[in-house]
């Protein structure tokens, strides 16, 4: 307590310090106390009011300020220091007393902060209460208070005894009392009995002026059980006056009994208390002068008649409320349960009270279930042969209970009662009694659900049964042994399915001598083996049944469902696998020799090896043990590796060379491979701490397992034929454990495996063509690392030393190659990368397929991979195109063929045609018409052929309709894009290439360099189109070298062609395309300042690709670059050429426009040609190549000379139709230009004319 003084200080802040102390206990994972927890000190004043008129010894506490410090907001602090830590709290009041009571949770909101504040200091202790006490003791020499948690933990172990009543002050309604104004309240709260109080008075605060206060003080009542029964809870009202001598005055009172009558506490509810009037005078030492009166409304009913003539007479207009709440496990608010925990006081009513535990709520059961299973087994020992039944059936009614996930935690508190608590030395023999009875009527009722209750109580039943027996043993030295063994015996003779339970009880019995972990190592007591030995010749084989029996019904249920329920699979089979892992794990050497020498026939050991070998298979695909269970995975994987080893001498010595069996082997690798692939072993996923421990452990097991199976196949001899290619996926799926050691150890293998097809059959075509499919498969799974593209080069050096060396050497480079196009495959799908990418890297493999190993089923399955991309992309022409290299595959005949990916069986004819709609119609969505005609025309052909005159309608009309849409509608000419990728961090399929793109719709250069930085955020653009040097291509980055280029089109003819619609020679100009063209100027020798013409010389590379565009791909690799230089004058006719060509084609354009319609783009063109050849351009090149010094010094271009004279006079003739077009079509407004574009056409006439050819003649007459 700290006395403040009037500025609200602290008087003596020297004595303040550590002035009190307190432990809260609680579980700090939980999200309660993380989320809802709060620490609240109020703090209050002592006297009524700030006057000094009150006296001295009067104290009153009053109502000052309130701080809140949310848990949530410091536990992560306080959890990561081992010290104190201090923490301010603002100290907020209320502006309003009627509202204290909610002040913390409006504290926020509306209260106003004191400047002082409190500070705490809070420290996170871990552990239980005796371990904080023993590692802090000087704690706990201050005083401290313990705080327990409000209400009962999650779990009550045996041995927790708690009796804590837990009371809060509500509220009061009272009247005036004659006075002017209202009262001050004041509660004084006691608690009595016969022999006097128990724990000093209570004192509320006081609220000033106010007759119905609200406190909402919550108080703690330590009251010893023994107390409970009679004694009560008194509250005296008293008014605080500081007038009348300061005195506190006493005008009334309520109580409760803490017990009723029953023998039930006070519930835990809101209580609403009588008040009862009294004055100043009154004494309380005659309890029962009011304990008489009922305390409430619901305790009237209980009460005789009361006189009137009574000292204390009840006030009508008064009422008190409180509530409570009690945590004890000693006392109930429940009758039946007290009555069954006092049955010894009513003991004609046991049996009734033994049938109604079951209405007893489970939250009142598990909170009192030490001390309910203590009196069952107390009734049980009264009297067996009367309640023996009825204590069982409570007993598996409690048992039970502990299976419903809301009290699933309580386990733990059963396991600790028996192995601690329970005492009942004689139970287990009606136990064994009850538990027979039920089983050997199992089969003989119709109604079954108490037989079903008591086999799912079968664990603890047994585990009491045990524990009872081993509690008479000590008390008796063992005596009645055998009886007990054979009462065991029968109850496992009864008529009922064997449960695991059985099993795991009969290996307890057996296991009694031993630790139920007892290290691997083997051994020594005799009695001990022999017990093992005895338990493999009775259990091992029929677990192993009962295992296979229940897996197979899984699996059966799987397939009619659908899909499977590993929880319910591992319910059922988790104790069984237990018991089999526990066996297996206490045999030695000789109990395997000694299992193995006991079977009478090959036949009999071979069904069990088939037996062991498929459930250990199971263990491996099904999940028995939940996901985090990595210690029992781990485990389990130690014993099925270690028992493999013990067995395969009995697989190699009788079923190897003439005796061999293909059954048992195939089963033994198949085991091997799951082994090894498990997920719980591949360490590669582990913490590096974790996989030290196990490494520490058990070692490597994969590795082990695979030395195993390694050393089970070089036993094999000429037997390894059988396994070919059956055995290469799953062997290839070992070799993509990412381990180092493992993948050498399966090298060799491969190795045999082509050697002993190529001894047979001459050459190894099975393994070659198992291998790339399963290749294929796995890695497209998403197996394999970057090293293991260096696995077949260990495999080269083995095959150096064979005669098939050449075709040997040859598979494993074009695997090795494939293996490059898988990985970059499936990183590409496995990633966020863009469709560019994915596409990319499904032609580089497509083609693969194709061109170098020829596998017609892979490229067929990935043609349809590419093309679903494409769809998925909107490129609709690409998906044509790739769906066309399958028809491609198929001829016009009535071959069946297989159902195929989502083909049906059907004949070659009818997929052939269904697969060219597909094409047409993609190629109709593209809008390339031209590619869709000539198929349009084969399956006319067809048609035609087959007299199936409808079909041949409808294809005609589509053509028609595809002659119609090139006509009319409208297409744009994409662009096209050389890029190169350079740079060691490139994909395989791109590094170091150069390819050429098909931009799309309306994209130009930029966007397309935008969007290609964006697909590869790492790469750096490249300024310059010059080649890159070595130190780029080899250095780890990526560069990005961008620019256009110009389609130099292969179909010149049509284009050549005057009558030709420029509609149709425009597709011609950017389709069916390989070669490509840039071109980039510069200055050979000195540049001539007066006209650079002169000197301006071309650098012309021409890209041929290795595919047409457009093709399978938006894009395709350059194949071969050509490069050449273009002189001026070459490159000036090119100009003027290329310039004709367009003024032709948008000249006929608008020679059939209407008049007066939008002429912009003509008058555009018109007046660039004519403006540059009047200032420049025509009269420039005029200037280089007509001069009379060019001319003599280059004698070799007189033809070339004449050429461009002849294409300037072209042009001139072109400008004056175009002219005479525009005049034709120009708007009244617009004439003043065309009358400016008719005179500069007059200057360039006349400027072309200057120099004729007969002047030329006379000035070089030897030219001519």
């Amino acid at each position: 307590m700290v006395r403040l003084n009037k500025n609200g200080g602290p008087k003596n802040p020297e004595k303040v310090d550590r002035l009190c102390a307190s432990v809260w206990t609680s579980s700090l994972e939980g999200r309660t106390f993380q989320n809802k927890t709060h620490i609240l000190p109020f703090a209050g004043r002592m006297l009524l009011n700030d006057s000094k008129k009150g006296p001295a010894h009067v104290q009153y506490r009053r109502p000052y300020g309130c701080a809140v410090l949310a848990m949530s907001d410091v536990l992560q602090t306080i959890s990561e220091l081992k010290e104190e830590k201090d923490f301010v709290l603002k100290v907020y009041t209320c502006n309003n007393e009627n509202e204290w009571y909610q002040v913390h949770d409006n504290i926020i909101r509306n209260g106003n902060c004191l400047s002082p504040g409190l500070i705490i200091s809070l420290q996170l202790l871990r552990g239980d209460m005796e371990l904080v006490r023993r590692e802090n003791p000087l704690i706990f020499t201050k005083g401290v208070a313990i705080t327990r948690k409000l209400g009962f933990p999650d779990v009550i172990m045996p041995g927790d005894v708690r009796n804590d009543l837990y009371l809060t002050l509500e509220r009061g309604d009272f009247e005036r009392g004659g006075k002017s104004v209202q009262k001050n309240i004041e509660v004084t709260m006691g608690e009595g009995d016969s022999s006097g109080p128990c724990f000093p008075e209570y004192r509320s605060f006081v609220l000033y002026h106010n007759n119905s206060p609200r406190w909402s003080e919550a108080v703690k009542l330590p009251i010893p059980i023994d107390r409970f029964r009679g004694s009560h809870l008194r509250f005296e009202f008293r008014h605080c006056s500081t007038k009348d001598k300061g005195e506190k005055k006493l005008f009334g009172f309520a109580f409760t009994p803490l017990m009723r009558e029953d023998g039930t506490t006070l519930s835990d509810d809101s209580h609403e208390l009588y008040v009862y009037k009294c004055d100043e005078n009154t004494t309380f030492s005659n309890h029962a002068l009011y304990l008489g009166l009922p305390c409430c409304k619901e305790d009237v009913s209980s009460c005789p008649s009361i006189p009137s003539s009574l000292v204390f007479q009840r006030s009508s207009k008064e009422t008190f409320w409180i509530s409570t709440q009690l945590s004890s496990t000693k006392l109930t608010q429940n009758v039946d349960l007290l009555a069954l925990l006092k049955w010894k006081a009513h003991p004609e009513r046991v049996m009734d009270i033994l049938g109604r535990l079951r209405h007893v709520s489970g939250e009142e059961i598990v909170k009192f279930l030490q001390d309910i299973l203590d009196t069952l087994f107390s009734i049980l020992d009264d009297n067996t042969e009367k309640y023996g039944p009825l204590v069982f059936q409570s007993l598996v009614f409690i048992i039970n209970l502990l299976r419903d996930s809301k009290y699933y935690h309580f386990r733990p508190v059963m396991d600790t009662y028996i192995q601690k608590h329970f005492a009942g030395a004689l139970a287990y023999r009606e136990l064994i009694r009850c538990l027979k009875w039920y089983m050997d009527r199992s089969a003989e009722v119709v109604r079954q659900d108490h037989i079903q209750e008591a086999m799912r109580a079968l664990e603890y039943l047994f585990k009491f049964i045990v524990q009872s027996r081993i509690l008479y043993s000590r008390a008796t030295c063992g005596m009645e042994e055998e009886q007990f063994r054979t009462s065991i015996q029968e109850l496992f003779q009864s008529n009922v399915v064997i449960s695991p339970v059985f099993l795991s009880v009969f290996l307890s019995f057996s296991f009694l001598s031993l630790p139920p972990f007892p290290p691997p190592a083997p051994l020594q007591d005799t009695s001990v083996q022999e017990e093992v030995e005895m338990m493999v010749e009775s259990l091992l084989d029929v677990l192993l049944q009962t295992l296979l029996s229940i897996m197979s019904k899984s699996q059966s249920q799987e397939a009619v469902r659908g899909q499977r329920c590993p929880q319910c699979t591992a319910e059922i089979t988790g104790e069984y696998v237990s018991c089999l892992l526990s066996l297996l794990r206490q045999m030695t050497d000789a109990h395997f020799q000694h299992l193995i020498e006991n079977f009478h026939s090959k036949e009999e050991l071979k069904e069990f090896l088939l037996k062991i070998l498929c459930v250990f298979r199971n263990l491996m695909k099904l999940s028995i043990f939940p996901r985090d269970w990595n210690v029992m995975r781990l485990l389990t994987s130690h014993i099925i590796l270690t028992t493999a080893q013990h067995l395969s001498p009995a697989l190699h010595k009788n079923f190897a060379q003439s005796d061999f069996d293909f059954k048992v082997w195939n089963s033994y690798f198949s085991l091997a491979v799951l082994y090894i692939n498990q997920p719980s072993l591949q360490l590669e996923n582990l913490s590096p701490a974790k996989k030290k421990k196990v490494l520490d452990r058990y070692g490597d097991m994969r590795v082990i397992m695979t030395f195993q199976l390694f050393s089970m196949w070089q036993n094999l001899g000429e037997n390894k034929i059988h396994f070919i290619p059956g055995m290469i996926g799953p062997f290839l799926g070992v070799t993509l454990v990412p381990q180092v050691e493992l993948r050498n150890i399966m090298i060799p293998i491969f190795h045999d495996m082509m050697d002993w097809e190529q001894r047979k059959n001459g050459n190894f075509k099975q393994v070659e063509a198992e291998l790339i499919d399963k290749l294929d498969s796995l890695v497209s799974e998403g197996k394999g690392d970057e090293n293991y593209r260096e696995l077949f080069g260990f495999l080269l050096e083995k095959i150096e030393q064979e005669t098939w060396r050449e075709t040997g050497t040859s598979f494993v480079t074009s695997v090795t190659r494939l293996m490059e196009r898988l990985l970059d495959y499936r990183d590409c799908m496995k990633g966020d990368e863009t469709e560019n990418k994915k596409i990319g890297c499904t032609v580089n493999l497509l083609n693969f397929y194709k061109s170098e190993i020829n596998k017609e089923e892979m490229y067929i399955r990935y043609i349809h991979k590419l093309c679903d991309m494409h769809l998925q992309a909107e490129n609709f022409t690409e998906a044509a195109f790739t769906l066309l290299l399958y028809w491609e595959l198929l001829h016009w005949e009535e071959r069946p063929l297989k159902d195929f990916l989502h083909y049906p069986a059907q004949s070659q004819w009818h997929r052939k045609e269904s697969l060219c709609r597909r094409v047409i119609h993609y190629f109709n969505k593209g809008k390339c018409w031209e590619f869709g005609i000539p198929l349009c025309r084969e399956l006319a052909f067809q048609y035609e052929s087959q007299y199936d005159y409808q079909s041949l309608s409808w294809i005609r009309k589509m053509e028609a309709a595809y002659y119609d849409n090139i006509m009319e509608q409208q297409r744009l000419e994409p662009e096209f894009f050389r890029v190169g990728f350079y740079g060691r961090k490139f994909p395989f399929f791109l590094r170091n290439k150069e390819f050429v793109c098909r931009g799309h719709d309306y994209e130009r250069l930029e966007a397309f360099q935008q969007r290609m930085l964006g697909e590869f955020p790492q790469a750096i653009a490249m300024q310059h189109p010059n080649q890159p040097d070595e130190a780029t291509l080899q250095c780890d980055a990526q560069y990005l070298q961008i620019y256009a280029v110009t389609p130099v089109p292969d179909s010149v003819g049509v284009l050549q062609m005057e009558r030709v619609p420029d509609r149709i020679k425009s597709f011609y100009r950017v389709n069916n395309v390989r070669r490509f063209r840039y071109d980039r100027p510069f200055h050979k020798g000195l540049k001539d300042r007066e006209n650079e013409f002169k000197s301006l010389w071309i650098e012309r590379t021409t890209l041929i690709l290795s595919h047409p565009l457009p093709g399978i791909s938006r894009w395709f690799e350059v194949e071969q670059r050509e490069l050449v230089e273009v002189s001026p004058l070459e490159n000036a006719t090119s100009v003027v050429e290329n310039k004709n060509q367009e003024l032709r084609t948008l000249i006929s354009q608008y020679q059939h426009k209407q008049l007066h319609g939008n002429i912009n783009l003509l008058s555009m063109t018109l007046n660039g040609v004519i403006d540059a050849a009047v200032n420049g351009g025509i009269a420039r090149y005029q200037e280089a190549f007509f001069d009379k010094d060019y001319i003599t010094s280059h004698p070799e271009d007189t033809e070339k000379i004449t050429q461009l004279k002849d294409l300037m006079q072209e042009q001139v003739h072109i400008l004056g139709l175009g002219l005479a077009v525009h005049e034709k079509l120009v708007h009244p407004e617009m004439r003043p230009l065309h009358k400016k574009l008719i005179d500069q056409f007059q200057m360039m006439r006349n400027s072309l004319c200057h120099v004729s050819l007969h002047e030329l003649k006379e000035e070089l007459p030897s030219l001519f």
